[in-house]
């Protein structure tokens, strides 16, 4: 996996690590009691139950300017019942699945056209480790983020361990299990002003190789 503006790397092999909350992410009492609603017969029935729940307990606020973004943890995004964004998804996810044993990591990305006119933007996805009825596992990509209705709606696609670009738009700069601990030129992500700077900042060390792929490589 190629390095360049890659501000975390990912510990595939040590599946334990992203079992560890963060401040952010913390398994809180309030948590691990919502978790206990939430069950399934594998882990990937689980997961499709936490994208279910989250849908149906929490709103998705579309407001680029809102000024919890960034700064809350899982516990006060379930208890608002408000996700301001991805990351808020993407955190609450989190927390969620850790709590139910399955060890997840959050990915941090940059769009790929984030350098036009001084636009920056990004994404944050989840990495899960799920192991099947047969107890073999492995790492899974799903969009937090997205609307569902019904557990068939939920997508779980394999995640590549070598390939930075998480689709055709959008390539990672953190795989972390908690987005807290991200950190560029003493800038963390506690804010929107500072994510952009981020942002820039990362595009800056980027291989622009990495952004010349096939589009229809990629599914998302």
């Amino acid at each position: 996996m190629k390095e360049e503006g890659l501000l975390e790397k990912p510990d595939f092999e040590n599946v334990n690590r992203y079992l560890k909350s963060g401040d952010r992410t913390e398994v809180t009492e309030e948590i691990k009691k919502c978790a206990e609603k939430i069950d399934g017969q594998t882990d990937g029935m689980i997961i499709r139950n936490i994208m279910l729940w989250i849908n149906e307990n929490t709103t998705r606020i579309y407001n680029g300017s809102d000024t919890r973004k960034f700064k809350r943890s899982a516990d006060a995004i379930m208890l608002s019942g408000e996700r301001t964004g991805c990351c808020d998804s993407s955190t609450l996810f989190t927390a969620l699945a850790r709590s139910k044993g399955i060890p997840t990591m959050q990915i941090i990305t940059i769009d790929k056209n984030c350098n036009k006119n001084g636009y920056t933007s990004g994404h944050f996805y989840v990495g899960c480790y799920l192991k099947d009825i047969n107890g073999s596992a492995r790492w899974v990509l799903i969009d937090s983020d997205k609307p569902v209705n019904d557990i068939r709606d939920v997508e779980i696609n394999k995640l590549n361990l070598e390939d930075r670009n998480i689709s055709k738009r959008r390539y990672a700069f953190a795989y972390t299990n908690d987005y807290s601990n991200i950190e560029i030129d003493g800038i963390k992500i506690d804010c929107i002003q500072n994510m952009t700077k981020i942002h820039k900042k990362v595009y800056e060390k980027l291989d622009k190789k990495d952004f010349e792929i096939k589009l229809d490589k990629y599914r998302c």
